[in-house]
């Protein structure tokens, strides 16, 4: 622990530096992005999705191995005084969110996505979007995986940077098993050592794409568990009571829909039932044979939506979009999609963004649904016509929508403008289930459908009044410009 050489501090200052700093800024940091992190997540993601993120732990870096990185060479040039660490290291504060699968972490992106990039007096955390690295994507050398974002949060007037880092249950057992994170980027491995973690790397990276496979199935099972046949339908006649412990459950999904203020999906109702009630009631949900029979013997006066998506709709007229409501007006959840940056308080949320407030509103509704500028929503339907007409014809499937989005996210890449391969998937699954067939169409085309299976959606959902030409053709000038 010698001193730096000659430099303008050594290891006696820089402790003196790091003890103070770290009980003054550092801790309280950590504690802010924590307790923010997790009331973002717990704002933006249901119960079911909640369930898969296993954990999240944060830690502040010890003073050796600040004190190890400050001498690193590519640091040590742009450090001179101990002043200059918080601003040349970003991850003196550092949190870390285990989840399940894969598509899990892309949920944490959503969830994330529409943080301010600075942090500011409303809100307590900001992610900087340029200081993204995808190592899922594009895994380090050692083979390591997870995805990496700065966040800052307020703290005593002031941003402290913290680095959040997000793997899945096997990339995170990698890390623990090679002890990645304890090695110098300057040392040297054994070779044997690092031809053995990338053999291990590649493997886990294997099962987690079995798992993800497996996921996609359940997920399947569990849209199964919602759907009737018609024959089912027909059933619905027929007077049933509710009676024993179909009346407790019946009694939760009432107490769920009297306090919904947005439409909620009936998967995520389903997927209620089954935590608290165990996975063998969806057998015949308690002699109804199906979840829908039972939601509607339950609440009577319910209503659910008639689209791809079920959803089971608020009491009364549901939720309106927030029109003229000022920035001082909005609930924690309409200021997550409203930028920090602006600082006029009387700003109505129109005059903040182009995108319109019936999309936030849907955005609310489903957060995999994209909040993009129009300009973007061109873009996505000329790789997504391009890959089409590569791909060729084909049967709509999920094998096919994967080849459209993989396809038109590498030619968008390739071009030096990538776009996200979310919101080429999202934009996909709808054209495909909006077409008849599977016939190539050109970007206009595309465009066409996604804007009226948007709209339509709106309107299913309560967001829109099918006679409002208005809001209709607002949000047809933003999804088609």
């Amino acid at each position: 622990m010698g001193d730096r050489n000659g430099d303008t501090f050594g290891y006696a200052e820089f402790g003196t530096w790091y003890d103070a700093y770290r009980a003054d800024t550092l801790e309280p940091a950590l504690d802010r992005a924590m307790n923010s992190m997790q009331a973002e997540l717990e704002d933006a993601l249901s119960e079911r999705d909640l369930a898969r993120l296993r954990s999240i732990s944060g830690r502040v870096k010890s003073k050796r191995r600040t004190w190890r990185k400050v001498n690193q060479p590519r640091y040590r040039q742009a450090i001179s005084t101990v002043d200059d660490i918080p601003v040349v290291i970003d991850d003196l504060v550092g949190l870390r969110l285990t989840c399940t699968n894969l598509r899990d972490i892309e949920m944490v992106q959503v969830a994330l996505e529409n943080l301010p990039p600075r942090v500011g007096k409303r809100r307590p955390i900001g992610l900087d979007p340029k200081t993204e690295r995808d190592y899922v994507e594009h895994p380090k050398e050692s083979g390591y995986r997870g995805w990496h974002v700065n966040l800052g949060v307020q703290h005593d007037g002031k941003a402290v940077t913290c680095e959040l880092q997000v793997r899945t249950l096997l990339q995170d057992s990698w890390g623990e098993l090679t002890h990645e994170d304890s090695y110098s980027k300057a040392g040297e491995l054994p070779p044997l050592v690092e031809v053995l973690s990338a053999r291990m790397a590649d493997l886990l990276a294997t099962l987690d794409d079995i798992a993800e496979d497996l996921r996609n199935e359940l997920d399947r099972i569990d849209e199964a568990v919602v759907a009737e046949t018609a024959g089912q339908v027909d059933e619905l006649g027929a007077d049933q009571l509710v009676i024993g412990p179909a009346a407790d459950a019946a009694d939760l999904l009432l107490e769920r829909w009297r306090s919904l203020e947005r439409p909620l999906e009936l998967s995520s109702l389903a997927w209620a039932l089954q935590h608290e009630f165990g996975a063998e009631v969806s057998d015949d949900w308690f002699g109804f044979r199906t979840f829908k029979r039972f939601l509607r013997a339950s609440i009577p006066d319910g209503e659910i939506s008639s689209g791809r998506q079920a959803y089971l709709l608020p009491p009364g007229g549901g939720a309106e979009p927030p029109d003229e409501r000022t920035v001082d007006d909005l609930t924690p959840a309409d200021a997550r999609d409203v930028a920090s940056t602006n600082s006029d308080e009387d700003a109505t949320i129109g005059e903040l963004s182009t995108i319109p407030d019936e999309a936030r509103e849907l955005r609310r509704i489903d957060r995999g649904f994209p909040l993009v500028e129009t300009e973007q929503w061109r873009r996505i339907y000329n790789h997504l016509a391009e890959a089409w007409h590569r791909v060729g014809p084909g049967t709509p499937s999920t094998q096919m929508v994967n080849q459209l989005t993989r396809s038109a996210r590498d030619r968008a890449r390739a071009t030096g403008d990538p776009l996200s391969r979310r919101h080429l998937d999202h934009v996909a699954k709808a054209v495909l289930t909006g077409t008849d067939s599977g016939e190539p169409l050109d970007a206009d085309q595309i465009g066409e459908v996604f804007a009226t299976s948007v709209i339509d959606r709106m309107a299913d959902l309560r967001i829109v009044n099918v006679d409002n030409a208005a809001s209709r053709a607002r949000v047809g000038r933003w999804l088609l410009g």
